[in-house]
């Protein structure tokens, strides 16, 4: 009994997937009508008028019944009920072909199909073809399989193993089977590999996806720093590929966008990256510690990257101001800075020297040798007095040029000539 093509697609429908609309099978084929996932953007294209993702395809069953409609309509017009079970099972039109998946031959596919749509399966068991049928092109051979020839075409390992199954006229799932021992497939995660066949199947989705990942790596790069130049471009290009190919997260793009981080000497990043810079230089200063840009250069892009933090970088500025400064070890790991703790010598050094507050740091080596004190009996490091480090001071080349000497030299006088008798 002849049946009519809506119960041709309610029979392959249960054959395929029990009715089943969300299901993948671990092949990557998809829904109730389990179509490949490499076939879904330009199948959904052409029968719908715009492009699906497999996982936007899967939840939708009315765009599932709209392009298995479209597909397997044409195939039913082309060869009938039989030639379109056979169609969607093996790739090529006869439902008597010997081939098989593994588990069901093509004509048991067949008879299943058109009873499961209410049919009565034929009992001509010959292998005589179907009267009246096209010879299929590569195009379409390749399409039955789930990808595009274009892609075979591309690929001398792929080209070859198409060659074959048209050859051998494999079933869909033998093709897919074997190709999964090719070395391109185990090179290639499954969204890499929709990505590539989306680049031949539908190109114009496939560059509309590239450009919006390279504006989201354009984007990351400027916010982190990185001028956008002519030098940087291929590492834009190749972040985008990956973004729209393999899926990067914002931690893998930020990871390989951090160590272009760059800047020359007495040049400065914008961005993360330029504020980063301004916080490390300033803690620097503040611990007393001079470090190289590659120092600089290095820790940015640890940041930038998620392998390290700002909070990593300041600890080991502090674990070189401990060695620096031992004295000073428990108040450093404490949380003060050099700086706060070199207060009490600078305000002294300001007032004995006569010289402007802003102009003294913890570079000056007056201060730095204060800081550094040991004890002359013992050797040991530790905190120089103030008296001490103030009777330093007076000893100065630098402190007879000021007015504080001045005046107590004069001091001395008056009190020797008053020791004398004399008074002025």
């Amino acid at each position: 009994m002849a049946i009519t093509l809506a119960q041709l697609m309610n029979g392959i429908k249960q054959a395929e997937s029990s009715g089943r609309y969300n299901i993948v099978n671990p092949i990557g084929a998809v829904g109730a009508y389990q179509i490949m996932k490499a076939n879904i953007p330009e199948w959904t294209k052409q029968a719908l008028g715009h492009s699906m993702t497999w996982q936007q395809f899967r939840d939708s069953p009315s765009a599932q019944d709209k392009v298995a409609e479209f597909k397997i309509g044409g195939f039913f017009k082309k060869y009938g009920a039989e030639g379109a079970a056979a169609m969607w099972l093996s790739g090529q039109p006869d439902p008597n072909h010997v081939a098989s998946d593994g588990s069901i031959t093509v004509r048991q596919y067949v008879d299943k199909v058109i009873k499961l749509g209410g049919g009565t399966p034929s009992k001509n068991t010959t292998s005589a073809g179907v009267p009246g049928m096209a010879a299929m092109t590569p195009d379409e051979t390749a399409e039955s399989y789930g990808f595009v020839q274009g892609l075979f075409n591309s690929n001398p390992e792929l080209k070859k193993l198409f060659d074959q199954a048209v050859k051998g006229q494999w079933t869909a799932q033998k093709f897919q089977a074997s190709l999964r021992d090719t070395k391109w497939f185990k090179t290639h995660s499954q969204t890499e590999r929709d990505f590539i066949t989306l680049q031949f199947g539908d190109p114009a989705t496939a560059n509309q996806k590239l450009k919006q990942a390279r504006d989201q790596a354009i984007t990351a790069a400027a916010a982190m720093g990185i001028k956008i130049s002519p030098a940087i471009n291929n590492q834009i290009t190749a972040a985008a590929y990956n973004i729209a190919a393999k899926g990067w997260t914002d931690g893998e793009l930020k990871n390989y966008l951090g160590q272009y981080v760059v800047f020359k000497p007495g040049a400065h990043p914008g961005g993360q990256a330029g504020q980063d810079l301004d916080t490390l230089q300033q803690f620097s200063y503040q611990m007393g510690i001079k470090n190289s840009d590659s120092w600089y250069q290095t820790q940015l892009q640890n940041i930038e990257r998620g392998a390290s933090t700002l909070e990593d970088a300041q600890q080991a500025l502090r674990k070189q101001a401990q060695t620096l400064f031992p004295t000073w070890s428990k108040q450093i790991e404490g949380g003060q800075t050099v700086q706060d703790l070199a207060s009490p010598y600078m305000q002294s050094m300001a007032t004995i020297l006569e010289v402007n507050p802003g102009s003294l740091n913890l570079f000056d080596p007056t201060i730095k040798k204060a800081l550094q004190y040991k004890d002359p009996k013992t050797g040991a490091n530790t905190a120089q007095p103030i008296w001490s480090f103030e009777n330093t001071l007076r000893n100065d080349a630098r402190w007879k040029q000021t007015k504080n000497a001045q005046d107590s030299v004069m001091q001395n006088a008056h009190q020797v000539l008053s020791d004398f008798g004399l008074v002025f």
